[in-house]
């Protein structure tokens, strides 16, 4: 129980007491709606799988950049010129949904590395494209896959329709989240 305190117009002071939700009472119990819906389950079921998925990232990440000595961001933008030949930044930043300052840097590294050549555009100076060398194509055929191979069997023995609904239901999560910041 709390007190409330309020002042009449005359001045005088009245004390009114109001129930507080007990100390013990969890977060879910004090939204009922979301309790009853079963919304509040649900988004703790998801933010525990994200995390795990995120820890799985990680991890593969780690193994990536100690067997190829590439990054998953790296290895994602090899691929993507690899993928669309001769391309621009913008292009290649909208291809591996990474923002054009992110892909900027990381052709940066791989230039240095000579995995990428850069150049100008010879009808506008303003437009940079970017393209595999020999070595990049090469490293990029001997980088790991970017998900484990047991996940990728399990992927491939799936129905086809499991997949697609696999598919949707990762597009539909990363469209949640990509507003996050």
């Amino acid at each position: 129980m709390t007190d409330m305190t309020r002042s009449d117009a005359n001045g005088f002071v009245a004390t009114r007491r109001r129930a507080l939700p007990e100390k013990n009472v969890e977060m879910s119990e004090m939204v009922p709606s979301q309790r009853e819906s079963g919304v509040g389950d649900d988004l703790g079921a998801l933010v525990k799988a994200i995390r795990v998925i995120a820890q799985a990232i990680d991890t593969r990440s780690k193994a990536m950049a100690r067997l190829s000595g590439l990054t998953i961001p790296q290895v994602v933008v090899l691929a993507g010129i690899r993928d669309l030949g001769e391309v621009t930044t913008n292009s290649l930043s909208r291809h591996v949904d990474l923002s054009p300052g992110t892909v900027v840097a990381i052709l940066d590294k791989l230039a240095e590395r000579g995995f990428v050549e850069r150049y100008r555009s010879p009808t506008d100076r303003r437009i940079v494209h970017s393209r595999l060398t020999g070595e990049g194509a090469e490293i990029l055929a001997r980088a790991p896959s970017l998900l484990p191979d047991d996940a990728v069997e399990a992927i491939t023995r799936m129905p086809e329709a499991d997949r697609a609904a696999l598919v949707a239901a990762f597009r539909s999560v990363a469209g949640l989240l990509r507003g996050i910041s």
